[in-house]
């Protein structure tokens, strides 16, 4: 059964109407450092958001197949 993140990580997901400070475990994140305008055509962050994206739905999708992508660590 997949991992659920909503439910083990109840304060990340679904934060209660008052403000209070969390502790985020330590965990592997993928992430772009971009500058630019977000709204400009083509833009560099507009293609790193692109990357990202391509990144985040490979390693998604790779759950589905028998294909291991070596270095990740699924859980």
């Amino acid at each position: 059964m997949a991992f659920d993140f909503k439910k083990e990580y109840k304060e990340f997901y679904m934060p209660k109407n008052k403000p209070e400070i969390v502790n985020v475990p330590k965990a592997n994140y993928i992430a772009v450092r971009e500058k630019g305008n977000p709204n400009e055509e083509g833009g560099a962050y507009q293609q790193a958001i692109s990357v990202l994206y391509a990144v985040a739905y490979t390693l998604k999708m790779s759950y589905k197949t028998d294909y291991k992508i070596e270095g990740f660590l699924s859980i």
